[in-house]
């Protein structure tokens, strides 16, 4: 027994004994993504329509032809849609996927319809192929190409497709009933028959999957009401089929009997796949009740409606039921001669499971006639396929049939531990076709993955290089807002200096000076003047003149005037004259490049530098020769002050307020003083850096 399905050719999958596969909810409720088609109506739309509800693949291929040459954009848009739809049907997901995703990259946006339905069946396709989760997602994607308003059949459709994902997902069921019955209440809302129809009916098909068989009838009779309304004869053929289904499970064989004779009373001629699977089903009936002869010429039926060119794992797997039944009837030697027409076409085809049965088959009959060597051959090329398979197959006609012998509650917990098996089995198979048939598509979703993964890396490391990059650049910009407020302060400390400077030397110096001036008037007068008085004329001219000294000192420690007007070298050379000229202490003063000025920051800096060491020199280390030389070199500055005083020990102390105003004002500058001194030989004050020019 088997649920009916619009997926592919010959649009059924198996189930084993009583178990059920829920893949078989996916492709039955795939009649509703055929039925919420395009919300655009146009002639080549509604043929595209009626053709897809017939499930012909073939049609849908002469259709995809002509509108292939078609002057019409959209007409040429839904002969893809229609190549992509046979491809599914004939079971080529290759091409049907690569279909599909030509459709997303020619078909506009403006084209909501087409492109949504698109993402339907690949939804559908990926599902189906053992990948639930992206399924669900491609539906997703799907709903949000649709605009706000509108486009209600499609919407369904794809709710419900997504809804057919969580099937496949763990625990998924429940919330897959819910999101059916969600669609179900939409769907009736708007009056969408047809959608609400495959809503009730994908309900259905998770209550026959829990067993809960009252429940899953009254959901497949309302499926068959609603599908009557909207005029889908798929849909009412499959929800007919699906309450025999339930009838059969749950023992109502009459009913199950009646309900396959009504559908093929109304199927008349039509639809001659579609009245092989119902013959099939009434033979599984008959053998569930003892009936073999009945079920031998319901098997005989169901192979007359097939096509002998055209051979197809349907009919193969008729033959089997044929061999099986008349070993039942006791006519062993037409099932062994049909058992071997059975392996030529497993063969043929290429189907190693069919042939593993075989084998099986044929190893337990020729044991119950004695015939113990042909039976262990059979058992042995049972094994070998066996392995090859990597996992037992088991043969779905011998459990049904082995079933009959139980008792109703035996047959039911039959049911239950082949239906775990059976969908192990089911899931083999699966992922044998993807392997297979897909493992060039395999090979490149790996390498988008890899791709993914080392763009998402890339990125991490490109992130994590700006955040670098940023504190950097903050660091940088504090270390500039230091140096500038620095600059600032030396620059209004030289301004104050050039100020008082001025006035020293402007207001006091000649004002002094007119002192001077006035006592050198008074001199032709001191001869006349008294032995003391001439003395205390001289004390005063002497204070007078140390006065002026002084006053010459101090103007030309204040040297900012200097640096304004001749730079670094010019107020350099006034502090070795300063110095000289006081005969405090012999002073050499070497300077190379200074011809090229500096910034006047790095001047200010640089001449306090040399005289914060010249002041310790002189106040500390009584010194009597002194040496100063500045380098100015493309991009280098160095500072070198060395005196022959008195010297310190460096690791004993850190030295005084002079040395800590020399590394301070080094580190404004980007540099870091060098202090050398040795007890009793001197001291040495050196700094070298990165300057600009």
């Amino acid at each position: 027994m088997k649920p009916y399905t619009t997926m592919s050719h010959p649009n059924l999958f198996y189930w084993a004994s009583c178990g059920w596969s829920r893949i078989m909810s996916v492709a039955i409720l795939h009649v509703l993504a055929l039925g919420t088609m395009l919300a655009q109506h146009w002639p080549a739309y509604e043929q595209y329509r009626r053709i897809a509800q017939q499930n012909a693949a073939d049609e849908l291929r002469s259709l995809a032809g002509e509108w292939s040459a078609s002057g019409d954009q959209r007409e040429r848009h839904l002969g893809l849609l229609a190549l992509a739809t046979a491809e599914l049907r004939s079971e080529d997901y290759r091409a049907a996927l690569n279909l599909l995703d030509s459709i997303r990259s020619a078909v506009p946006a403006k084209e909501a319809a087409i492109r949504s339905t698109a993402q339907k069946l690949l939804a559908n396709a990926l599902t189906l192929l053992g990948d639930p989760e992206r399924g669900k997602q491609e539906a997703e994607a799907g709903l949000l190409l649709l605009p706000d308003t509108g486009f209600m059949r499609e919407r369904i459709g794809l709710m419900n497709v997504k809804a057919e994902a969580d099937l496949f997902l763990p625990d998924g069921l429940n919330d897959a009933y819910d999101q059916f019955a969600r669609n179900a209440r939409v769907a009736d809302s708007v009056g969408f028959a047809l959608g609400h129809s495959g809503s009730e009916n994908g309900m259905g098909l998770i209550r026959l999957n829990q067993a809960r068989y009252d429940e899953a009838w009254s959901h497949f009779n309302e499926s068959l009401r609603l599908a009557r309304i909207a005029g889908s004869e798929m849909l009412m053929q499959n929800a007919v089929a699906n309450l025999s289904i339930t009838a059969t499970m749950d023992g109502r064989y009459e009913q199950a009997l009646r309900l396959c004779d009504s559908l093929l009373t109304e199927l008349g001629d039509r639809s001659p796949e579609f009245r092989m699977m119902l013959h099939d089903e009434k033979s599984v009936i008959h053998r569930r009740t003892g009936n073999f002869n009945k079920a031998l010429t319901e098997l005989q039926r169901a192979l007359a409606l097939s096509v002998p060119a055209n051979e197809s794992i349907h009919q193969a797997k008729l033959m089997q039921s044929v061999a099986i039944t008349y070993w039942k009837l006791g006519r062993h030697s037409d099932a062994l001669r049909s058992m071997k027409e059975v392996m030529a076409a497993a063969g043929r085809l290429g189907m190693a499971e069919l042939m593993s049965e075989a084998h099986l088959e044929l190893h337990d009959w020729h044991a119950e006639q004695g015939n113990i060597a042909e039976a262990l051959r059979h058992l042995q090329a049972h094994k070998a396929l066996n392995d090859s398979l990597q996992r037992a197959r088991y043969d779905e006609q011998l459990a049904r049939s082995e079933a009959l012998y139980g008792a109703e509650k035996k047959e039911r917990q039959i049911a239950e531990q082949q239906q775990a098996l059976t969908l192990a089995a089911a899931e083999d198979r699966r992922k044998s076709t993807q392997r297979n048939a897909f493992i060039g598509a395999t090979v490149l979703l790996t390498l988008l993955a890899l791709l993914l993964y080392r763009n998402i890396r890339h990125r991490a490391r490109l992130a994590r290089k700006d955040e670098e990059l940023h504190h950097e650049q903050v660091d940088q910009l504090l270390s500039q807002q230091e140096i500038k407020s620095i600059n600032a302060m030396l620059e209004g400390q030289e301004k104050e200096r050039e100020r008082v400077s001025k006035e020293l030397h402007d207001h006091v110096g000649h004002l002094l000076g007119s002192i001077k001036h006035q006592l050198g008037e008074l001199q032709s007068q001191v001869a006349d003047v008294k032995s003391e008085q001439t003395a205390q004329y001289q004390k005063v001219s002497g204070l007078l003149d140390n006065a002026a000294g002084e006053l010459r000192r101090i103007s030309h420690d204040m040297a900012a005037a200097t640096l304004n007007r001749f730079g670094l070298e010019k107020a350099l050379k006034d502090l070795h004259n300063t110095l000289h000229i006081n005969g405090r202490l012999q002073v050499e003063l070497n300077t190379f490049g200074l011809e090229r000025p500096l910034e006047r920051g790095v001047e200010i800096a640089v001449y306090r530098i040399i005289q914060e060491a010249v002041s310790n020199a002189l106040k500390h280390a009584k010194a009597t020769e002194l040496s100063i030389g500045v380098t100015h070199a493309p991009g280098r500055l160095s500072v070198v002050v060395s005196d022959n005083g008195m010297g310190f020990d460096t690791s004993a102390t850190s030295g005084g307020v002079g040395l800590a105003n020399i590394r301070a004002r080094a580190v404004a500058l980007g540099a870091q003083a060098q202090i050398d001194s040795t007890v009793g030989k001197g001291t040495t004050v050196s700094m070298e850096w990165a300057v600009v020019g």
